[in-house]
């Protein structure tokens, strides 16, 4: 496994507990055998070119910066983050993989969902909704 990728046990964790079998942003069913083209996991705080390699890797790895999104990464909600990088990144859908500092930290930077809503994703896989905005 490369360092950053998530390893099977996360994967699985992520999609099933957390996210319940449903895109993070939009809760839209998914099933598991779906992977890589119906759903993918998303790294809400990219890799970068060539992965990621020494110190701070496990940060890429972590469930507080996985999403399940429906789509391949050009499709569904991947790829409107993908294409949107700029909503993305003012909805924690993305996170600057240049940014240093706590304030960068998956665990620290809430994600909104389509509904409005916002959570809070930490290291051992679990969501925590944290405000609604009513706009």
């Amino acid at each position: 496994m490369v360092a950053g990728e998530f390893t099977d046990a996360t994967v699985r964790q992520v999609f099933f507990e957390r996210d319940g079998e449903a895109c993070f942003l939009c809760r839209r069913h998914l099933r598991f055998e779906d992977r890589g083209e119906g759903w993918s996991m998303h790294h809400r705080k990219p890799r970068g070119a060539g992965g990621v390699k020494g110190r701070g890797a496990e940060v890429f790895a972590s469930p507080a910066n996985a999403l399940t999104l429906c789509g391949s990464g050009t499709t569904g909600c991947h790829g409107d983050a993908e294409k949107n990088r700029d909503v993305a990144l003012e909805r924690g859908v993305l996170i600057s993989r240049l940014g240093r500092g706590e304030e960068f930290d998956p665990p620290r930077v809430r994600v909104q969902r389509n509904d409005r809503t916002w959570w809070l994703l930490d290291e051992s896989g679990l969501a925590k909704e944290v405000e609604k905005s009513w706009a």
